[in-house]
C-alpha cells in the first residue's frame, strides 16, 4: 500500500461577523489519509486492545489457527475484531476484520514482524480497519514479549496506533497552512501547524488546541468543531502574534535573555560570558539521562574552566523545590551557576528555547552568540575532547 492514500475531501465553510466588518468566509478543506499521518504529525499516542474475548465474538476464523487469542478494537463507538495466533513453534499471525462482517478471511493480509533482541521477542506490523465512506485506516501495531516480567501487565494486550487520519487544509491571512489529526476527526483537540516549513512540529510555537485563539499570521483566529466538523474562524480578542521557532542548529546565533540564578546574580546572556564558552544545560533533579551526563560535564569543567569553560544551568524541577536543586547540586559538587524558575515544563527559558525533552544542551561562543555544539557533539564521555577542541578554535588554548 502506498505511504498516503487520499480520498474523501470535505469543504467546510465558516461565516463569521467581524467587528465593523462584513461576514468573512474561511474555508477548511478536510482530506482523508489512509496511512502516513504518524510521520506527519511527528508521532503517535499508544492504545491497549485486550485479548479477552470468547472464540464466537466472530463467524468465521482460519482453518490452521493453533493458539488463538482474540480481542477487539474499540474506536469511539465501532469495533473491529482481531485475532492472534501465537502457536508455541513457528511465527505469530495476527488477523483483522477489517469490513466488521464477522468473517476473519475476507480481509486484508496483516503485516506481522518479528524481532528478538536479548531474547526477547517483540512483533510489529500494520493493517487495515473500515472506517466509513469507503474509506480504509492503517493502524499501527506491536506486541510486547509476553513472557517479558517488566511488562507482565500487558501479557494479554495489543498494542496500537492511528497511522490513518486527515489533512485539514486552510488559509491564515492568505498564506496557505496544513494540519494533520491522527485517528477520528471528532476526537481532534490539538492541531500541530508548520508554520516554518521545515517539516518539524514545535510544541510551544507551532500548535493551537482546538476552541482556543491563536495568532500565528498577525490576525487572532480560532479552530471549533461543530457536529463532527472543522471550522476557522476570526477570533474577537487582542492576541500578539506569536514568534516563529528558534532554529538552534549549528552555526545559528543563540537566544539573548536576562535570567538571575540561585546565588542572586543577574546574567546577560551571552554577552555575560564574553572570552568564554558557555554550555547551556536544561536539566531536572528527577530526569535520569540528565543525571547520567553529570560525569561527563564535571570531567569537562575540571578539564577546561579555567581555560574559558563555563556551564549555565537551567533547572526544569517544579514550584517549591529550591532546596532540593541545592542539595543535589552540594551532594554532586556541581559549582556552575544554575537557574530555578520553579516551574517545570513552564520554565518560561525552556519555552523560549522550545525545550520539549531534557536534557537539552547547546555550546555558544560567548563573543559571538554562535552555536558550536548541540546535544549530538555536547553528550558522552566525549564532551571534554570537544570542548577543548573548540577552545583551540578560539584560541583560548594551545
Amino acid at each position: 500500500m502506498k505511504l498516503s492514500l487520499l480520498c474523501s475531501i470535505v469543504t467546510i465553510v465558516g461565516l463569521v461577523a467581524c467587528q465593523g466588518a462584513s461576514a468573512q468566509t474561511n474555508t477548511v478543506d478536510v482530506t482523508f489519509i489512509g496511512s502516513g499521518v504518524t510521520e506527519r504529525v511527528g508521532g503517535y499516542r499508544p492504545h491497549r486492545a485486550e485479548m479477552n474475548q470468547d472464540a464466537d465474538i466472530v463467524s468465521k476464523v482460519p482453518e490452521d489457527l493453533q493458539a488463538p487469542k482474540f480481542g477487539k478494537f474499540t474506536i469511539g463507538k465501532q469495533n473491529w475484531v482481531f485475532i492472534l495466533d501465537e502457536p508455541e513453534e513457528g511465527d505469530a499471525r495476527l488477523f483483522i476484520d477489517t469490513n466488521g462482517d464477522g468473517d476473519l478471511t475476507n480481509d486484508p493480509e496483516v503485516t506481522w514482524t518479528a524481532q528478538t533482541n536479548s531474547g526477547q521477542t517483540m512483533y510489529q506490523g500494520k493493517g487495515q480497519i473500515d472506517v466509513g465512506d469507503g474509506n480504509l485506516g492503517t493502524l499501527g501495531l506491536y506486541r510486547f514479549d509476553p513472557s517479558d516480567e517488566r511488562r507482565a501487565s500487558l501479557k494479554n494486550t495489543l498494542m496500537y496506533y492511528f497511522d490513518y487520519g486527515y489533512e485539514i487544509s486552510f488559509k491564515l491571512d492568505g498564506q496557505e497552512f496544513s494540519s494533520y489529526v491522527a485517528g477520528s476527526l471528532e476526537d481532534a483537540s490539538v492541531l500541530p501547524i508548520d508554520r516554518d516549513g521545515n517539516g518539524k512540529i514545535s510544541n510551544n510555537f507551532e500548535r493551537t488546541k482546538i476552541g482556543e485563539p491563536f495568532n500565528f499570521t498577525g490576525t487572532p483566529y480560532q479552530f471549533s468543531m461543530t457536529d463532527g466538523q472543522i471550522n476557522l474562524e476570526e477570533a474577537d480578542v487582542e492576541l500578539a502574534q506569536l514568534a516563529m521557532p528558534p532554529d538552534l542548529s549549528l552555526g545559528k546565533q543563540a537566544l539573548e535573555f536576562t535570567a538571575t540564578t540561585m546565588e542572586g546574580a543577574e546574567i546577560e546572556f551571552p554577552s555575560h560570558f564574553a572570552g568564554k564558552l558557555v554550555m547551556l544545560d536544561f536539566w531536572a533533579t528527577w530526569c535520569g539521562p540528565c543525571i547520567a551526563e553529570i560525569p561527563h560535564m564535571k570531567q569537562a569543567y575540571k578539564d577546561w574552566n579555567e581555560a574559558g569553560f563555563e556551564i549555565l544551568g537551567i533547572s526544569f524541577d517544579a514550584e517549591g523545590a529550591s532546596e532540593k536543586v541545592s542539595k543535589f547540586l552540594e551532594d554532586r559538587e556541581l559549582t556552575w551557576p544554575q537557574i530555578y524558575e520553579g516551574k517545570a515544563w513552564e520554565t518560561e527559558l525552556g519555552k523560549m528555547h522550545d525545550v520539549s525533552g531534557i536534557p537539552f544542551v547547546l555550546l555558544i561562543d560567548g563573543d559571538t552568540g554562535e552555536i558550536l555544539g548541540t546535544a549530538r557533539q555536547l553528550r558522552g564521555d566525549g564532551l571534554s575532547e570537544f570542548i577543548g577542541t573548540q577552545l583551540r578554535k578560539k584560541g583560548l588554548v594551545d
